[in-house]
């Protein structure tokens, strides 16, 4: 058993040397050292969690330099402790390594879209930094305390934020953001996004439940972590996310299959658990007027209509690149080609990790992924098995085998939301599974191999020196960048729907704000784009030389065109620049481009109709346009003006 003194704690680290004793000053040091790098970890992950899971890029830029701060920090602990004998390191840190090479090689030769394919990788690799350093660090009992202590505060937190949207101020959210129109009565805690809540409660549920149920636990951790149990189930009902409900319930239904030792009491376990999920279901759907709402319209064989238009595409996309993918983060990129008609909204993603993953890298991707993750759930449960079979007497109720179930079933039920959201691209719930995955395989001896003093120094120094430069010279500028622009293009478009605003201040503080993204991250695309939309648009408020300002905005669409020649957005920009300029057969050529790539969607349709109604000759191309946009959003009221404005002078 674990005993608290320097030397036993340093014996409990994975990467810690074996053949020789420290002295105390090197105890000391090491001590220090790995709970610092635990606290910060633990803070990384409470940062990223409380500021909207981490959908900001401002958010990633403090996340993204803690993270690779805290893995050079840990390569730096290692070249330390190298110099006093061999070290181990776990073999579990290996699997995602294949795939975050292939990944790396979707951004550099297939992705569309580079800058969006860099930030995507850089999550994935901050995920795998994740695991790797709880894998490795901070195995003592009071650094692994202090991190569990920190997803009880951060269920605690949720818990309480997703109460008072719900029985306070609906439309609160952290950062002084407003929740979306389209979650009015759901509850996201301090995601903006209901359903990562629903999965945060999902991951830790099974966990305190694995306490109460547990013999070896003392009564006081039985009543806290059945309290921390029902809170966090309330906060998950809070959430109307009705993926969240059935996959905690799928991942609580095999608790009996996989825990139990007789069939007998596996198949009774089931059915106890399935008539309390149908009991408490009964309830909130008696006595929950929202929850009822949610819960109607399956029962009445009414299912929802966007999801499944959504996996329609990315199995399109998929279809037309099915061995390598159609490049990381490009469905968001492709999805105009595929869009039905009428489908409105802008997916940046499928809805279902799954298949977004298979569309983005392809098959020989997916099974790099897949394997990765299969892998760690398998041995997962074969450490739950070995902590079942050794069956020693502990008083630590996380040494428990009971407890690992818990851990498990949580990864399970985050395994089965992915079927019907997009959770591993919030960052604060990549990172969460990631610790908690490397909670479950830490101290699995099976997976522990010695390392050479010589390899630790190696490996220790490459870590270090690779997350600094990876962080200074690519994470760094691409959140930065982004960070500018994403607020200034959120403005604009606020401006464009509702009128909130002064133009006059809006336009040139975009302007402003875009062309020192494109300084900072000049392979930014969107960006790009983005300052040529604002260049058009500072014209209407300085009224200045139409031409030098429609050549200056040309000049910008073109370098984000070259970045990206798939992108309809990307061609219509080029198009009004060349209109500005009165290069009108170049205009037309951007439109149809633009239209080509993009054939359903509807703003682009208006866009060219109403460069076709500044040619008096074409009036009646024009107002063809125009009906074409019109049948695809009969409420587009700048189209039904220009409309009028055509037929009038027609």
């Amino acid at each position: 058993m674990w005993l608290p003194d320097g030397k036993q704690y340093l014996k409990a680290v994975t990467m810690i040397p074996q053949a020789s004793t420290p002295g105390p000053a090197q105890t000391s040091f090491a001590v220090r050292m790995e709970w610092l790098l635990v606290a910060g970890l633990a803070a990384t992950l409470t940062w990223t969690t409380l500021c909207l899971g981490g959908y900001f890029a401002e958010t990633m830029v403090v996340t993204s330099w803690a993270m690779f701060s805290l893995a050079a920090l840990g390569g730096g602990l290692g070249w330390v402790q190298a110099g006093r004998g061999p070290l181990e390191f776990n073999r579990a840190v290996l699997l995602p390594l294949p795939f975050l090479l292939y990944a790396l090689a979707s951004v550099l030769w297939i992705a569309p879209a580079r800058w969006l394919a860099w930030r995507e990788w850089l999550l994935w690799l901050q995920m795998w930094l994740a695991f790797a350093l709880a894998l490795h660090f901070g195995r003592g009992r009071g650094p692994t305390r202090f991190i569990i202590g920190t997803f009880a505060v951060l269920g605690l937190a949720g818990a309480a934020m997703a109460a008072y949207q719900r029985y306070g101020d609906g439309t609160w959210l952290m950062l002084g953001r407003t929740q979306a129109q389209q979650y009015s009565g759901r509850s996201g805690g301090m995601f903006g996004y209901p359903n990562a809540l629903a999965a945060l409660m999902a991951l830790m549920i099974p966990a305190c439940l694995a306490l109460v149920f547990s013999r070896s636990t003392r009564p006081p951790v039985k009543i806290a972590s059945g309290w921390l149990a029902g809170l966090f189930a309330f906060a998950a009902v809070l959430t109307g996310s009705r993926g969240g409900w059935l996959s905690l319930g799928g991942a609580l239904v095999l608790w009996p299959l996989l825990g139990g030792r007789r069939w007998r009491r596996r198949l009774g376990g089931v059915a106890v658990i399935l008539t309390l999920a149908a009991a408490g279901l009964g309830l909130i759907y008696r006595y929950s007027a929202y929850a009822h709402e949610r819960i109607e319209p399956f029962l009445d064989g009414r299912f929802e209509l966007s999801r499944p238009i959504v996996w329609k595409a990315g199995w399109q996309i998929w279809r037309a690149h099915p061995w390598l993918g159609s490049g990381a983060a490009s469905f968001n990129v492709y999805f105009d080609q595929y869009r039905p008609r009428g489908f409105l909204n802008v997916p940046n993603w499928t809805h279902n990790d799954y298949l977004n993953t298979l569309g983005d890298y392809g098959v020989a991707g997916f099974v790099c992924w897949a394997l990765a993750g299969g892998g760690i759930l398998w041995l997962a449960w074969q450490a739950v098995q070995r902590m079942r079979a050794e069956n020693v007497p502990t008083a630590d109720p996380f040494s428990l085998g009971r407890w690992k179930l818990g851990l498990l079933l949580g990864l399970l039920a985050f395994a089965l939301q992915l079927g019907v959201d997009f959770l591993t691209k919030v960052p604060a719930l990549a990172l969460a599974t990631a610790i908690v995955a490397a909670l479950l395989l830490r101290d699995e001896p099976g997976l522990r191999r010695p390392l050479s003093a010589g390899r630790a120094r190696g490996i220790g120094l490459g870590l270090a020196v690779g997350a600094l430069a990876i962080g200074a010279g690519l994470a760094s500028p691409l959140y930065r960048a982004e960070a500018l622009r994403f607020p200034a293009r959120w403005d604009i478009d606020k401006n464009a729907r509702t009128g909130w605003g002064d133009q006059r201040k809006i336009f040139p503080a975009a302007r402003a704000s875009f062309e020192e993204a494109v300084k900072i991250d000049p392979a930014n695309g969107q960006a790009w784009s983005d300052l040529s939309y604002a260049t058009v648009l500072n014209w209407h408020v300085t009224k200045g030389d139409l031409t030098a300002m429609g050549s200056r905005a040309e000049i910008q669409a073109d370098r984000a065109v070259q970045l990206c020649p798939i992108n309809a957005e990307f061609w219509v920009r080029k198009g009004i620049a060349s209109d500005m300029q009165g290069k009108h057969q170049e205009a037309e050529t951007s439109f149809k481009r633009a239209l080509e790539l993009a054939p359903r969607t509807t703003v682009w349709w208006y866009y060219y109709a109403y460069h076709l109604s500044t040619l008096p000759e074409r009036n009646s191309e024009a107002l063809q346009a125009v009906k074409t946009c019109l049948s695809l959003d009969p409420w587009y009221s700048a189209a039904e003006a220009l409309q009028q404005q055509i037929t009038a002078r027609h």
